[in-house]
């Protein structure tokens, strides 16, 4: 199959996760704000399934982006695969360990350089 072809899938696999994680989301505010008993089983079911909904969802959202991510870099002309030289699609949110507050953010490699102020 052509690129084009399979960014256009790719596209809908994103539109189609952002779709799932909304409809999770609302199933489960709903059922918060109409069930009578938390406690009930088919409540807890009904929570867990559009727990699970939404999870896929924004799972698959994510998959997106790092899909094409990895065709961007391609088509630059990066090889490799994250980690071997390719950036990741998204910068870690946990927080930077390699230096405190005025250290550099990680470059791809994983290094980052030390500001002194």
């Amino acid at each position: 199959m052509s690129k084009i072809v399979d960014d256009v899938k790719t596209g809908l696999k994103g539109i189609r996760g952002a779709g799932d994680a909304i409809r999770g989301g609302a199933m489960e505010v709903t059922d918060q704000a109409f069930d009578n008993n938390p406690n009930h089983p088919d409540t807890q079911a009904s929570q867990a399934k559009n727990r699970a909904i939404t999870e896929k969802g924004k799972q698959d959202v994510r998959n997106v982006d790092e899909m094409f991510a990895r065709r961007e870099w391609e088509r630059k002309g990066v090889s490799g695969t994250a980690g071997e030289g390719v950036p990741p699609a998204h910068h870690s949110t946990t927080a930077n360990t390699t230096g405190g507050p005025n250290a550099a953010a990680p470059t791809a490699t994983g290094h980052g350089m030390q500001r002194t102020i």
